[in-house]
């Protein structure tokens, strides 16, 4: 799943990564992949770790092959 951060204010695209989460049997929830993203942009020094409220997840499945080529 890609997951998309933006800055709330400006609505500018801050960081994007491709995570993937394997839960058993579980089928991951989307703050699953919101939480393991905002801990990658913290790490890359992309957003401020003690203001997460001022930015936006969004979740974006990958294209397929198919859709790709289209």
């Amino acid at each position: 799943m890609n997951v998309i951060i933006s800055h709330h204010a400006t609505k500018e695209v801050v960081a994007r990564y491709e995570v993937h989460l394997a839960r058993g049997e579980a089928v991951p929830e989307d703050e699953w992949y919101f939480d393991e993203a905002w801990r990658r942009a913290v790490a890359d020094s992309f957003v401020d770790p003690d203001e997460r409220s001022a930015y936006n997840f969004q979740l974006q499945r990958p294209k397929t092959l198919y859709e790709a080529s289209q």
